[in-house]
C-alpha cells in the first residue's frame, strides 16, 4: 500500500505553519497602515505597490485554506494558490535583485515590515507550496494565465503615471528614471522574464509535488454511504 504524504492540508504542522504566515502578514500590513497614517502617505500610493497587493493576496489565501476544507474548494483553487505563491515569491526576488540597496540584501537591521513582506512571507509561502501538494494536477498551459495579473498591474501603473498623477510605484516603471518610455524596455523586460520563468517553475513544482493518493485521501470529506445520492470528492482541474 502506498504511504500517504504526511504534510496534507489538515495536518497539525501545516495548519500551524499557515496560521503563522497569516499572523505575520496581518501584523506586517497593520504596521504598514500605521506608518502610512503617521507619515501622510496617500492610501492610493501605499496600496498600489505590488508588494502590498501580493501580501494582501497571501492573507486571503491563508484564511481561505484555514477556514474552507479542501473538499469544498472550487476546482480552480489550486491555480489560485499557485499564482499567489508565484507572486509573493517573485516579490521577494525582485526586491532582492532590483530594488534593495546593496547593504540591505543580507542585512538584518531593516524594518519589520520590510523583512516580513520581502523575506519571511515569500519563503514561508514558497515552502508551503513545495511541501504541501496541490489537490489537483497543475496544468502548465493554464499556468500561463497566472501572468494576467502582473501584466495588468504593469498596464495600470503606467496608465496612472502617464494620465493621472505622474506617480509610479517602482523605479523600473518610471520613464523619467530611464530617459523616456523607450528606456523602460530593458528593466521592465527583465521583470517580465523573471515572472514568466518564476511562474512556470512554481507551476512545475506544483505538478511534481502532486500526490493523488495521499492528498485526496487526507483532505476529502467523509465518503457518504451507498444510499447517498452523491458523495463529495476532489477532482483535478
Amino acid at each position: 500500500m502506498r504511504r500517504r504524504w504526511p504534510l496534507h492540508d489538515r495536518a497539525v504542522p501545516v495548519v500551524a505553519w499557515r496560521v503563522g504566515i497569516l499572523l505575520l502578514a496581518v501584523t506586517a500590513e497593520i504596521w504598514n497602515i500605521k506608518n502610512m497614517l503617521e507619515s501622510g502617505e496617500r492610501a492610493s500610493e501605499h496600496f498600489a505597490y505590488f508588494t502590498v497587493q501580493s501580501n494582501l493576496l497571501v492573507i486571503a489565501l491563508m484564511a481561505w485554506m484555514l477556514v474552507v476544507p479542501q473538499w469544498r474548494r472550487p476546482r480552480w483553487f489550486d491555480h489560485v494558490r499557485g499564482a499567489i505563491t508565484a507572486y509573493i515569491v517573485l516579490t521577494g526576488l525582485v526586491y532582492a535583485v532590483l530594488l534593495a540597496k546593496p547593504d540591505e540584501v543580507w542585512a538584518w537591521t531593516i524594518e519589520y515590515t520590510n523583512a516580513a513582506q520581502h523575506r519571511f512571507i515569500p519563503w514561508m509561502v514558497g515552502l508551503d507550496w513545495l511541501l504541501v501538494p496541490a489537490a489537483g494536477r497543475i496544468r502548465l498551459s493554464r499556468a500561463a494565465w497566472w501572468m494576467g495579473y502582473p501584466v495588468a498591474y504593469l498596464a495600470a501603473s503606467w496608465l496612472r503615471g502617464a494620465l493621472v498623477d505622474g506617480w509610479f510605484p517602482y523605479p523600473f516603471l518610471d520613464p523619467g528614471e530611464h530617459g523616456g518610455w523607450a528606456g523602460l524596455v530593458w528593466p521592465t523586460g527583465q521583470v517580465l522574464i523573471a515572472f514568466v520563468v518564476g511562474i512556470f517553475i512554481v507551476a512545475g513544482l506544483g505538478r511534481l509535488r502532486y500526490r493523488e493518493s495521499g492528498v485526496q485521501a487526507a483532505s476529502r470529506a467523509p465518503i457518504a454511504s451507498s444510499t447517498s445520492s452523491r458523495p463529495y470528492a476532489n477532482s483535478s482541474p
